[in-house]
């Protein structure tokens, strides 16, 4: 019986740098250690991919359902929500305000049902190698496999749904991965006809009229800006955002999607769903349901900062170190997909409201870091 995922080795493409820095990939490793995978390959059956993306897209219904549920119960306090965003959240989400993308990560070993880690709703990375590396690696190590991945044709066309012509993209400059994703969804909206310019963040003015604005003091019509809405908030600008709210992508409201607490309030409002792992906000309730390994996980936590492994209220693994005193959710263990002494992470890419493409990320640690490794797929006809 085949396999339904299975990770694979394969020849190096000789002149593979040369290739992804070419797309755009200019960071592929540190240190000696790579970071993009040239000489191995996750191959899954055409039912494993499909497994993967339905989840996501139930997965989404679900997320969105809990938003409505935060909103209308005022659970702001339950996710740490400071008081003074709490009305941008509520009119982001009434006015259904635009979102371009997110990224859930899922736990699953091929069997059974996958099971939701987190949903990186605001400021999903690793986006150039989902959307085009590895479609590129795919057309030219195993042109006869397929791929779930339209990432770059649905980013394309989300674009076309805005009405404003111009599009400005801004990250902290410094950070390579941050520029190269805001550099790669630049492409994908000019080539959706929209015009771009991209800056850092300090470039960002605000006007006497009450306009964000660009170096040139030229107004900002969107503004796609890969930097976390919790950190927004205790920026000095936060308070003249008002009107220009709807200017923002990723949208405010995604402050309930991407904050960790989201998992508990997902199990309490499905308890039993197969696709979600039991979550509460203290250990003492998790352990209540007999549950003996879980994972403690900052609100705001990102990249495995601050989580850690547990068993029986001893710790066995820790990712990089978080900021201390931070709300936590604590969640069931779930075993990942192990081959060759990685822990492999499946990342479902939503663009809108779709499911759009999968990605891998491995590590020996069970928690994926910033370092984790990037492993190209292909499934099997």
């Amino acid at each position: 019986m085949k396999s339904a995922i299975r990770l694979e080795a394969n020849l190096p493409r000789p002149d593979w740098r040369r290739r992804v820095e070419e797309s755009g990939l200019i960071w592929h490793g540190a240190d000696g250690a790579p970071y993009w995978t040239e000489d191995q390959h996750l191959v899954f059956t055409l039912e494993a991919a499909e497994t993967l993306e339905s989840a996501a897209g139930e997965l989404h219904a679900l997320c969105l359902d809990a938003c409505e549920q935060i909103v209308r119960r005022n659970w702001w306090d339950r996710l740490a929500i400071p008081e003074a965003a709490v009305g941008l959240i509520q009119t982001s989400w009434m006015a259904a305000d635009f979102s371009l993308y997110g990224r859930f990560d899922l736990a699953w070993n091929g069997s059974g049902q996958p099971k939701l880690l987190e949903y990186n709703a605001d400021t999903p990375t690793s986006l150039l190698e989902a959307a085009v590396i590895q479609w590129q690696w795919l057309e030219e190590v195993a042109p006869e496999s397929d791929q779930l991945n339209s990432i770059h044709e649905a980013l394309v066309e989300r674009w076309k749904s805005i009405p404003e012509n111009t599009v400005h993209f801004a990250c902290a400059w410094e950070n390579l991965e941050d520029r190269q994703t805001i550099a790669y969804l630049a492409e994908t909206a000019e080539q959706a006809g929209k015009s771009v310019e991209l800056m850092d963040l300090p470039e960002i003015g605000f006007s006497e009229e009450g306009r964000f604005t660009d170096a040139a003091e030229q107004p900002i019509e969107k503004l796609f800006k890969l930097y976390p809405w919790e950190w927004m908030v205790d920026e000095p600008f936060f308070a003249e955002i008002g009107q220009e709210r709807s200017r923002f992508i990723e949208p405010a409201w995604k402050m309930m999607l991407s904050n960790k607490g989201l998992l508990a309030i997902l199990w309490e409002l499905n308890p039993g769903h197969p696709l979600l792992l039991p979550a509460y906000f203290s250990s003492e309730a998790l352990g209540a349901q007999g549950v003996s390994r879980w994972a403690e996980k900052p609100f705001f936590g990102r990249e495995g900062a601050g989580i850690s492994l547990m068993e029986r209220g001893s710790p066995i693994a820790a990712g990089a170190q978080g900021h201390a005193g931070e709300p936590r959710v604590y969640q069931q263990y779930a075993d990942l997909f192990a081959a060759d002494r990685q822990h492999l992470v499946w990342g479902l890419w939503m663009v809108g409201d779709e499911c759009r493409g999968l990605s891998a990320r491995g590590d020996r640690s069970p928690i994926t870091g910033n370092l984790s490794r990037f492993f190209p797929h292909r499934i099997e006809g």
